[in-house]
């Protein structure tokens, strides 16, 4: 922050050199470079988790790359939120959002995005043919309304981590297979009554299926693979099902 004297004194001096005035007689003071100190970083993180200390009348910070805003009551999300440019990491979880708005594929940057415990019914296909195809690799999409996701939402290739659990999915995209880089996946407690053939193309390191109401004993066919060796207590339970 400046010191208010010294940058009246300036703006006086520049309006007069403005209009050819001599200034050599105004008391400026000498160029002092800022001490580190001094200089405020940009704020790249920001975390709200209430709706007492959700802004509502500033702009959140241009420079933010995280921005957390949890348990605030947002019922969509916030036109200040998009243009967050440098957004790395979004997370709006425990909120009563219904809608996502397709210009949050206008977040270029973005890498993680939180949507964890709200009120969504739908995964715009807008969205999986916007520019988070080439950097989106952390979805949470868990504890929402969802039934089923578009067939486009195979066309975010980048995704790694996604989480599906406590939704209402009654089917996967049946070109799921495509999501090379995909090694967590989670679906638990949905209503999946059978796996896309194109699911023996994934190549897991964590999978979690727990509590669908699958129509064959064993949905995991044999040549589905997980990227890692499986414990001895998986192998069990496995053979437990499977034998039982």
């Amino acid at each position: 922050q400046a010191n208010a004297s010294n940058l009246k004194n300036f703006l006086s001096a520049v309006r007069l050199a403005h209009q050819g005035t001599n200034i050599s007689a105004l008391p400026l003071s000498a160029l002092v470079p800022a001490k580190t100190s001094e200089v405020e970083k940009p704020k790249t993180k920001m975390i709200i988790t209430s709706k007492r200390d959700y802004p509502l009348t500033k702009n959140f910070p241009y420079s933010l790359e995280h921005l957390q805003a949890s348990y605030c009551k947002l019922a969509r999300i916030d036109t200040r939120v998009l243009c967050l440019k440098k957004l790395r990491k979004l997370d709006l979880s425990h909120n009563h959002i219904k809608q996502l708005p397709a210009t949050i594929g206008d977040l270029v940057f973005l890498q993680e995005l939180n949507l964890h415990d709200n009120h969504l019914e739908t995964f715009s296909s807008a969205l999986c043919t916007s520019t988070l195809q080439k950097s989106l690799q952390c979805l949470d999409l868990s504890q929402n309304k969802i039934k089923a996701l578009p067939i486009q939402f195979c066309q975010l290739r980048e995704l790694v981590n996604l989480k599906l659990d406590d939704n209402e999915l009654i089917r996967l995209p049946f070109k799921i297979g495509q999501l090379d880089h995909l090694r967590f996946l989670s679906a638990a407690r949905n209503k999946l009554p059978f796996l896309p053939s194109d699911f023996r193309k994934l190549c897991l390191e964590s999978l979690d299926l727990f509590g669908n109401p699958f129509e064959q004993p064993n949905p995991l066919v044999p040549n589905i693979q997980l990227k890692i060796p499986l414990t001895l207590l998986e192998c069990a339970a496995r053979a437990t099902v499977n034998y039982r």
